[in-house]
């Protein structure tokens, strides 16, 4: 890449959905189409020409920690790159490790329980045109809703639709942090991206969406491990390695 950036893979939740749901493995492992969820993260980095990459485990993540550091080295250093681990001796929330790449340049940053295809280097890309201090990848999620929805106008019911589907827009867990949303995460902070991104708002910060329609999936559970699995199988060509 003409410019310096890192690559970020948030690996330290603590995976309470997906053990409850019978799952026994921690949830960055958990295979999707043949591949644990944190492999495919590694590739998606990779793909978009990243070579600086570190993965947050929690420090007593043992299985999560030796596999970032077998398997996903591996697969990195095949590529040119470098891969280090960030082990967290207690949480940080979902990018409060990114504090520990100041200096590294502009951070792209995925979660390890979200699949998705989406175009890393196209959001780094419209991150660094925009000048943003933080760019979020975004999305529109259709949510049904369980009621149905009335329309009216001026008392009249003009609009009668038996429980729609509406479309939230969300943010896709996938994001690039310039210096500044770096520096604004103190060492050692527990923070979430929902309040780093208010935090940089309130500062006067700006924080740019990406729009996107990619492919997406919160992998949370087993039920929507076997969603992840059709996902992947629907759009084979663009999660190819």
């Amino acid at each position: 890449m003409s410019r310096e950036a890192a690559g970020l893979i948030m690996a330290g939740g603590a995976g309470e959905r997906m053990r409850r749901s019978g799952s026994g493995v921690p949830k960055p492992l958990v295979p999707v189409a043949g591949k644990p969820l944190l492999e495919w993260n590694l590739l998606a980095l990779l793909r978009a020409g990243l070579r600086d990459i570190h993965v947050s485990v929690a420090a007593a993540d043992g299985p999560v920690r030796d596999f970032a550091r077998s398997r996903c080295t591996d697969l990195a250093r095949r590529q040119g790159a470098d891969l280090a681990v960030i082990e967290e001796p207690q949480p940080l929330g979902s990018i409060g490790a990114a504090a520990c790449l100041a200096g590294r340049g502009d951070v792209v940053a995925v979660n390890a329980d979200n699949l998705t295809s989406l175009d890393l280097r196209a959001i780094l890309a419209s991150h660094r045109l925009d000048g943003a201090a933080l760019t979020l990848a975004v999305h529109d999620e259709p949510f049904p809703i369980p009621y149905g929805q009335v329309t009216t106008e001026q008392g009249r019911v003009v609009a009668y639709r038996e429980k729609p589907s509406l479309a939230v827009r969300v943010c896709s867990a996938v994001s690039v942090l310039g210096a500044q949303a770096v520096h604004a995460i103190e060492p050692g902070e527990a923070i979430g991206l929902p309040a780093l991104a208010n935090r940089l708002l309130q500062a006067g910060a700006a924080v740019h969406a990406f729009h996107h329609a990619a492919p997406w999936i919160d992998v949370n559970d087993l039920a929507a491990r076997e969603r992840a699995e059709a996902v992947v199988s629907r759009f084979a060509d663009r999660f190819a390695a």
